[in-house]
C-alpha cells in the first residue's frame, strides 16, 4: 500500500518540491546525500561490457540534471544530460583486501545534480583478481527505489525514455513567461503552506515550534576535516531471519526495524525519556514517475526494552503511523510549496529543524531486489547499497552523530548496510561493530558483519 502521491507534478519537467528542496540543502550546506551500489566481481569485467552498461544507465532518471529558474522564486526544471559521464577507471587495488570497507575513496568523488555529473560509475581491480563496481548517485538525482529500477533496467537491456527536454536557454522569454505563470499557478498552495506553518508556530507540540538559533556556517573551503563515518555491512541467511520474525510474530520488516531501534540503543541515540525516534521512509512512486524524491516518512517513537521483549508494539506503531499517513498526509508535505522562495541562508538555518533535534534514526527498507541487480557485469559476490554524506567534525557536533540503516534482500540474504557515528564515542569501524553485534544477539539474529 502506498499513501497518496503528495506532489501532482511529477510528470511534467519541473521539480517536484521535494527535490527542490533536496537540491536547496545541497546548495545551503554545501553537502548532500549520495546512494552508493557497490558490487564485488570475481573477475575483471571486459572493458566493452562496463562501457555498454554505463551507456545504458544514462536513460530514464539518470539521463538529466537540473536548470534553475531565472525567478529566485521560480521552480527548477529536468533537463537532459548532453552525454553520460565517463567510466573512472582506478588504477590502484583495493587496499581494504580482505574484508571491504565499502567506503575507500569512492564517496570522494563529486556528482551534482545541476553541474554534473548527477551519478558515476567506478571500477577499482582488487588484489587476487577481479574488480570493485561501484555507482554513485546523487539522491537528488533519484532515491534509493528510482536507482534500483535505473540500474535493474540497464543491466537487463531494457529501454526506458522519460522524454527529458533538452535545456532551453535559461534565460529565453519563453522560459520566464512560462516560469512566471507557474508561479502565479502555484501561489494558492503558498498561501496554504504559510497559514499552515502560522498554525503549526502557534502549537507548542510541533516540531516547528522548535526556534532555538542555529548557528549559520558557510559553504565548505576544503580546509574542514571531513569525518569519514563508519560504514558495516551485515549479512544474514534470509531463511534464518524469516524463520526468527514467525518467531516474535512480526513482519520481517519490522525486526529490522527493531535493529535499528536497538543499534541506536546501544550508542545511547535516545532521547531524554530513553526513547529512539525511527524515520522510516515510505515509497509513494507511480509508474511514469519523473521525480527523483518520491518519499513521505513515518515517524515513531520506540522504546527499546519493548522492543527486545516484544517487537509486536513497535509493529503496531508503525501500522498506525501508515494508516495516519494515508489518511491525513504527513506534517512537512503542507509546507513544501514555500521550497522556491527559501533563501541560502534560510535553509542553513533550517537544517537542525528538518532533521529534527532528538537524535533521529533512519531505517530505508528497499524489500526484494529484482534479479538483475545480483549480475551488473558477470556474477556478484556481493552488493552493498548505502546512503553516504560529506560531513564535518562540526556537522557531526551539531547533530549529535547519525545513525542510518539501509536494508534489502537479495540472492537470499537480508542485507543491511548502518552507519553509525556518535561524537567522541563512537567514530571508527572497530568501535561500531561491536554494537551491532549485540543489537542482532538481542534478537536472536546472526550474521556476518564486515
Amino acid at each position: 500500500m502506498k499513501p497518496p502521491v503528495a506532489d501532482g507534478s511529477h510528470t511534467d519537467d519541473y521539480l517536484c518540491h521535494a527535490d527542490q528542496g533536496s537540491f536547496l540543502g545541497l546548495r545551503a550546506l554545501g553537502r548532500g546525500p549520495v546512494l552508493q551500489f557497490t558490487w564485488l566481481l570475481g573477475q575483471q569485467p571486459d572493458d566493452a561490457d562496463v562501457m555498454a552498461l554505463n551507456a545504458r544507465l544514462a536513460q530514464g532518471l539518470f539521463a538529466r540534471l537540473l536548470q534553475r529558474s531565472p525567478l529566485p522564486w521560480g521552480r527548477h526544471r529536468w533537463v537532459r544530460s548532453a552525454t553520460p559521464p565517463p567510466v573512472t577507471w582506478l588504477t590502484q587495488p583495493d587496499p581494504s583486501e580482505p574484508a571491504p570497507q565499502w567506503r575507500g575513496t569512492l564517496p570522494d568523488l563529486d556528482v551534482d545534480p545541476e553541474i554534473g555529473p548527477g551519478w558515476r560509475m567506478v571500477v577499482q581491480p582488487r588484489r587476487g583478481g577481479g574488480c570493485v563496481l561501484s555507482i554513485l548517485v546523487s539522491h537528488t538525482i533519484a532515491d534509493g527505489e528510482a536507482c534500483v529500477q535505473t540500474i535493474s533496467d540497464a543491466i537487463a537491456g531494457r529501454t526506458i525514455d522519460l522524454g527529458i527536454p533538452d535545456a532551453p536557454r535559461r534565460w529565453a522569454a519563453a522560459r520566464l513567461l512560462r516560469d512566471g505563470a507557474e508561479s502565479l499557478r502555484g501561489l494558492p498552495g503558498v498561501g496554504r503552506a504559510l497559514m499552515t506553518l502560522a498554525q503549526r508556530r502557534r502549537s507548542a507540540s510541533s516540531p516547528l515550534a522548535e526556534t532555538s538559533p542555529v548557528p549559520q556556517r558557510t559553504l565548505r573551503d576544503g580546509s574542514a576535516q571531513v569525518v569519514d563515518v563508519p560504514l558495516l555491512l551485515v549479512a544474514m541467511d534470509a531463511t534464518v531471519v524469516e524463520a526468527r520474525a514467525v518467531d516474535l510474530g512480526v513482519a520481517v520488516n519490522t525486526l529490522l526495524a527493531a535493529l535499528a531501534v536497538r543499534i541506536a540503543h546501544a550508542m545511547a541515540r535516545v532521547d531524554a525519556g530513553g526513547q529512539v525516534k525511527l524515520v522510516l521512509p515510505v515509497s509513494d512512486r507511480q509508474p511514469g514517475d519523473r521525480r527523483g524524491n518520491a518519499l513521505r516518512a513515518v515517524t515513531v517513537m520506540a522504546a527499546p526494552e519493548t522492543c527486545l521483549e516484544s517487537p509486536r508494539q513497535l509493529q503496531r506503531d508503525i501500522r498506525a503511523g501508515l494508516s495516519a499517513l494515508l489518511r491525513q498526509g504527513d506534517e512537512i508535505s503542507a509546507l513544501l510549496p514555500l521550497i522556491p522562495c527559501v533563501p541560502l541562508w534560510l535553509a542553513r538555518r533550517l537544517e537542525r529543524m528538518a532533521l529534527g533535534s532528538d537524535l533521529p534514526v533512519g531505517c530505508s527498507i528497499l524489500g526484494t531486489l529484482p534479479q538483475e541487480m545480483e549480475r551488473p557485469c558477470g556474477a556478484a559476490s556481493c552488493l552493498a547499497i548505502s546512503l553516504r554524506e560529506r560531513y564535518t567534525i562540526e556537522d557531526m557536533n551539531r547533530l549529535g552523530g547519525q545513525l542510518f540503516l539501509v536494508c534489502y534482500r537479495t540472492g537470499g540474504r537480508f542485507l543491511v548496510t548502518a552507519s553509525g557515528y556518535a561524537p567522541g564515542r563512537i567514530t571508527t569501524r572497530d568501535e561500531f561493530a561491536p554494537l551491532l553485534q549485540a543489537a542482532l544477539a538481542d534478537l536472536g539474529l546472526s550474521g556476518t558483519v564486515s
